[in-house]
């Protein structure tokens, strides 16, 4: 497979599960990960530092969130039971993902990094964008001819404030 292809073949899995997301189809979106997913949510800290150094210019992280998918599953399942208060009525949102490319390829897994915008609304006078970055791993199951699956999923925010509740998906 030529690198155009793999590219296309990446692309078209993110903005397929970006669709699911939109549509709301999250135990299709489950399906989408490996059984052994991790993702993690991290936010960036906007501080101001005394080390001035080179070295510091990068933004340091903090974790919001590290899930393995039986956690994302149970969150599906509480978004699905109508019993998450944030999400009464449920969140229209919007997932716009940009500047993919494949990092490094190894064996069955590619590392990739993507940026995405997402827009959330909640209700006639609430919603949030978000901005950030991804890196994803993204394995392939089922040998040559199989699909691709999200095996790991690091969500970095570029926001200095959350909304108090963050009940989607990234």
């Amino acid at each position: 497979m030529s690198q155009a292809e793999l590219l296309s073949e990446v692309q078209h899995f993110l903005f397929h599960e970006a669709w699911l997301l939109d549509e709301r189809h999250l135990y299709a979106w489950l399906d989408l990960l490996t059984d052994d997913v991790s993702y993690t949510l991290l936010v960036r800290e906007k501080t101001l530092r005394k080390d001035a150094s080179p070295a510091s210019d990068a933004a340091p992280t903090r974790v919001l969130t590290v899930d393995d998918k039986a956690f994302l599953t149970l969150r599906v399942r509480r978004l699905d039971s109508g019993m998450a208060h944030a999400e009464k009525p449920a969140s229209i949102t919007r997932h716009l993902i940009s500047n993919v490319y494949i990092a490094a390829e190894a064996g069955d897994e590619l590392s990739v990094r993507s940026s995405f915008l997402v827009y959330q609304a909640r209700l006639e006078t609430d919603d949030q964008t978000f901005y950030g970055q991804r890196e994803d791993v993204l394995r392939r199951v089922g040998g040559d001819n199989g699909g691709l699956r999200l095996a790991q999923r690091t969500v970095t925010l570029d926001h200095v404030t959350i909304p108090r509740t963050l009940t989607i998906f990234f």
